[in-house]
């Protein structure tokens, strides 16, 4: 005769009714992103100064995705430590890598647990990428939050097309913008600059 259709593996668990396949909805979990960085900076991180690190790797593979597109090109990594107007200290991280465009800020950025090292590395090596822990799920960044209550990043991709702005807080929210040329009091080439206050 024809073939039933299977329950759900969680039927057998209960009792049955009249044969009748149960119904059964799926939800999403939601993410406590301030009680994350809690739990990062306790158990994972090994001490507040990780994000230095952090910044320095994220740097480096931006440095090494751009080399792959252009040879001749001299890589920097700039570390400024200034005030603001009001006397607020800033931390200003700056590298000229590959960048990121506003599609790529909003799917490794505003993604936890996306990483573009992890997806180039599984890509080119089916094995999943980088072993670091941390770098292999895209979570360094959230490190900056440590230290920080705001994420300020500024980049220009190598791929084209002008300077994105990406905000972030440790609640959960974030804002992207693309910034017109005017508004920027350091001029940015390619790659991207993080300040921290």
């Amino acid at each position: 005769g024809p073939r039933q259709p299977e329950a759900h593996p969680s039927a057998k668990y209960l009792r049955p009714q009249h044969n009748a396949i149960l119904p059964h909805m799926e939800h999403r979990f939601q993410v406590d992103l301030r009680g994350i960085i809690e739990i990062l900076s306790e158990h994972l991180y090994s001490g507040p100064q990780v994000f230095l690190r952090e910044l320095l790797q994220n740097a480096v593979d931006a440095i090494t995705a751009r080399e792959k597109l252009e040879r001749n090109f001299n890589p920097q990594i700039i570390l400024e430590l200034k005030k603001d107007t009001n006397g607020t200290p800033l931390l200003i991280f700056t590298d000229n890598g590959v960048g990121l465009t506003e599609a790529e800020v909003h799917q490794f950025l505003a993604t936890i647990g996306r990483s573009s090292k992890r997806e180039v590395g599984a890509s080119a090596s089916g094995t999943g990428g980088s072993s670091d822990f941390i770098g292999q799920f895209g979570i360094g960044l959230l490190s900056c939050f440590v230290v920080s209550s705001d994420l300020h990043l500024l980049s220009r991709s190598a791929k084209g097309g002008g300077v994105v702005e990406f905000r972030g807080s440790p609640e959960g929210s974030y804002s992207v913008r693309n910034v017109p040329e005017n508004e920027l009091e350091i001029a940015l080439e390619v790659g991207s600059r993080v300040i921290l206050r």
